[in-house]
C-alpha cells in the first residue's frame, strides 16, 4: 500500500479535530480515533510502492514505514496521557499535522518540495503556542517559532534549489557547494532549536503544551534532518570537496548543543525545561552526522534519530503522567514520587538505559560513531561524556523520587487500584428455581449496567495507574528502537528510492575543462576510474580535473567505492557488529 491511505487519514482527521474544536471532547475524540488510524495505515506503508501526484513521486519505504509507525504511536500516547491534564484542544490536531508532514517530507525525493512539507507542518505548532485568550507572551513566542520555522525553510528550499539549478561555470568553484550545505546545516540547528539557535525553542517549551514538545522539538526536526542527510549524501559529500569551514562550523553547533544542553537540563527545575534541552542535547549529536560527510554515517545518524526521538517521547510521556499525578512539574515538589508512582519509577530507569545504552547497543553505538566521525582523541571522548551526561539527570529524579514524600505528592493520585464506588448488593428472594434463575438474570443485567455507569469514575480515579502503564509502554517501546529490535539497522541502512540527480546542472561536454587547465585530446580517464595522483603526473604537470561532479549510480547516494575522506584517507562502512571507537580521524 501507498502512503495515501496514511496521509489521508492524517491530514483529515487533523483538520476535522481542528474545525470542532470548540467541543474540546469532540475534537480530542477525533484527533485521538485520528491518531490510532495514523498507526494502522502507517503499519501498511510498503517498500518502493510509488505514487505520483502533480509530477511529485511520493516513495514508500522501510525506514518510512518505520519512522510514521513510531510516531504515530507515541502522538498516540501523549495525546491520552494529556486528557489527564490541561492539555490544550487544538493538541490532537496539531499531532496529526505535524506527523502528516513529517511522513510527507520522507515519502518526497525531491529536497526542494521535502523541505516545503517539513516547514508546513512545523507552521502548526504556533495553533498550540498562541491560546485562547491570547497574551503578549504567547504572541511573541509565537511570532519566533514562526520566525525561525520560516528561516530554516528558507534556507532548506535556497539551498536545494540553488544547487538544483544548473551550475554553469560555477560547479569548478567549492565555494558553491560548501555555502549550500552550510545553509541546510544551518536550517537543520535551527529546527532542532540547537545552541546557539535555541532561545525561541525554550520560550516554546514555556507556551506549547507539554505533549506536543516531541513533535515540534524532536520528530518534525528529525524528518527535516533525514531529508538534509539525503540531500548531503546525494548532492554534496560524493564530491569529495573539503569543506575545512563548513564542516567545522557545523560541528561547533553539535558539540555545543551537547555540552551545553546537558548542562542546562541539569540546572533546570521545570521538568518540561529538562524534556526541552535533553531534545538539544540529543539533537547536537544528530547534527554531527551531517558535518560527517561520510557514507559510513548515513546509517548510524538514521538510525540515532530515530533513537532518541523514540527515548524523548517516552520522557516527555513521564512528566505529562507525573505532571497530571501531582499537578507541579517542579522538581522539588515532587520528592517521594517513586514510592506513590511505581509504575512511572520502572519506566523512568528503562527510558535511562534506553537513552544512555551500553558498548553494543544501538544508540551506544551510533552515538560513538556520528562523535568519531568528526572528533578524534580526547576531544572526542570528552564530548561523548557530555552526550550521556543525561545519565545525571536520570539518577537525580530517581534520588529524588525515593526520598520523603512532599505535601503535595502525599496529597496527589497514587497507581493503587481503586473504585469510585462499592457495587449494591441485591439479595435474592425467589423462592422456586424458576424465580431465582430470572432473578439471577436481572441480577447480572443489572450489576453490569452498574459497571457500565461507574466506569468514566473509575477512569478518572484510576487515572494514573492508566497513566503508569501507558508510559511503561511507551518506555518498553523506546528500549526495543534503542536496542535495534523492530528492523531499525536495516531500515536505517537503506538507500532512499526514487531520488533526482544530485545537481541540476547538466554534464559537460568533454571540451570543457576547468579555467586554468587543458586536457590533453584523449586523455580523458574513463568513467568509474579515479583521478590520478599527482605523483603520477608527467612532468610534474598538473593533471586534468573533471568538472563534473561525480554523480552516484542509479539506486545509491554514493558512489560505487567508499569516497576518499577529506583528509585523503578511504572510510568505508563499519563492519556488522563492530564497535565503533574512537581513533584518529582526518579532521579540519
Amino acid at each position: 500500500m501507498t502512503i495515501l491511505p496514511f496521509l489521508a487519514v492524517a491530514f483529515g482527521a487533523a483538520a476535522a479535530s481542528l474545525l470542532t474544536r470548540g467541543n474540546a471532547a469532540l475534537s480530542a475524540t477525533i484527533g485521538i480515533v485520528g491518531l490510532a488510524g495514523t498507526v494502522i495505515a502507517a503499519a501498511a506503508i510498503r517498500t518502493n510502492e510509488s505514487l505520483t501526484i502533480g509530477g511529485s513521486q511520493l516513495v514508500g519505504s522501510d525506514y518510512l514505514r518505520l519512522f510514521t509507525v513510531l510516531g504515530s504511536m507515541s502522538a498516540l500516547v501523549l495525546a491520552v496521557l494529556g486528557l489527564a491534564t490541561t492539555s490544550h484542544r487544538h493538541a490532537p490536531g496539531v499531532l496529526l499535522a505535524g506527523i502528516g508532514a513529517a511522513g510527507l517530507a520522507l515519502a518526497l525525493p525531491d529536497a526542494r518540495i521535502a523541505v516545503m512539507a517539513a516547514t508546513a507542518g512545523g507552521l502548526t505548532g504556533i495553533l498550540v503556542t498562541v491560546v485562547s485568550p491570547s497574551t503578549a507572551a504567547s504572541v511573541i513566542v509565537a511570532v519566533r517559532e514562526l520566525r525561525a520555522v520560516a528561516l530554516a525553510g528558507f534556507l532548506s528550499i535556497l539551498a536545494a534549489a540553488w544547487l538544483a539549478r544548473p551550475l554553469g561555470e560555477l560547479a569548478a568553484e567549492p565555494e558553491v557547494f560548501g555555502l549550500a550545505y552550510l545553509g541546510f546545516a544551518a536550517a537543520v540547528a535551527i529546527r532542532f532549536g540547537a545552541i546557539p539557535f535555541h532561545f525561541w525553542a525554550a520560550r516554546l517549551a514555556d507556551a506549547a503544551p507539554e505533549v506536543t514538545l516531541p513533535m515540534f522539538m524532536a520528530w518534525g526536526p528529525a524528518a527535516f534532518a533525514v531529508v538534509a542527510l539525503a540531500w548531503t549524501d546525494q548532492s554534496v559529500a560524493p564530491l569529495l570537496l573539503p569543506l575545512t569551514i563548513e564542516r567545522g562550523l557545523v560541528v561547533v553547533i553539535g558539540v555545543a548543543s551537547i555540552l551545553l544542553g546537558s548542562l542546562a537540563a541539569w540546572i533546570q527545575d521545570d521538568l518540561e525545561h529538562v524534556v526541552g534541552y535533553t531534545i538539544v542535547a540529543d539533537a547536537g549529536v544528530a547534527i554531527l552526522g551531517l558535518a560527517a560527510l561520510d557514507p559510513a554515517a548515513w546509517e548510524p545518524a538514521r538510525s540515532w534519530i530515530l533513537v532518541f526521538a523514540m527515548v524523548r517521547s517516552a520522557f516527555a510521556g513521564w512528566v505529562v503522567a507525573l505532571h497530571g499525578a501531582y499537578g507541579t512539574r517542579r522538581i522539588d515538589s515532587l520528592r517521594g514520587w517513586a514510592f506513590r508512582s511505581p509504575l512511572l519509577g520502572l519506566a523512568l530507569v528503562v527510558i535511562a538505559v534506553a537513552g544512555i545504552g551500553w558498548p553494543g547497543l544501538l544508540a551506544w553505538n551510533a552515538r560513538a560513531s556520528l562523535i568519531g566521525f568528526s572528533l578524534a582523541g580526547p576531544i572526542g571522548w570528552l564530548v561523548f561524556v557530555g552526550a550521556v551526561a543525561p545519565v545525571a539527570i536520570y539518577a537525580r529524579l530517581l534520588v529524588i523520587g525515593v526520598g520523603r514524600p512532599t505535601e503535595i505528592v502525599a496529597s496527589g493520585h497514587s497507581e493503587r487500584p481503586t473504585w469510585p464506588a462499592p457495587m449494591p448488593s441485591r439479595p435474592m428472594r425467589g423462592r422456586g428455581g424458576t424465580e431465582r434463575a430470572f432473578e439471577r438474570t436481572s441480577h447480572a443485567i443489572n450489576g453490569s449496567v452498574d459497571v457500565l455507569w461507574t466506569v468514566p469514575a473509575g477512569v478518572r480515579a484510576n487515572r494514573s495507574l492508566i497513566a503508569g502503564v501507558l508510559v511503561l509502554g511507551l518506555a518498553g517501546l523506546s528500549f526495543a528502537v534503542s536496542a535495534g529490535g523492530l528492523g531499525v539497522p536495516a531500515a536505517a541502512a537503506a538507500l532512499p528510492a526514487g531520488n533526482p540527480e544530485p545537481i541540476g546542472s547538466e554534464p559537460p561536454s568533454e571540451s570543457e575543462t576547468p579555467s586554468g587547465s587543458e586536457a590533453p585530446s584523449g586523455s580523458e580517464a574513463p568513467s568509474g576510474s579515479e583521478v590520478p595522483s599527482e605523483s603520477g603526473s608527467q612532468g610534474g604537470s598538473e593533471p586534468p580535473i573533471d568538472t563534473a561532479p561525480p554523480v552516484a549510480p542509479s539506486g545509491s547516494l554514493t558512489p560505487s567505492a567508499p569516497p576518499a575522506s577529506p583528509g585523503g584517507s578511504s572510510r568505508g562502512s563499519p563492519p556488522s557488529g563492530a564497535s565503533p571507537s574512537f581513533q584518529p580521524l582526518p579532521t579540519f
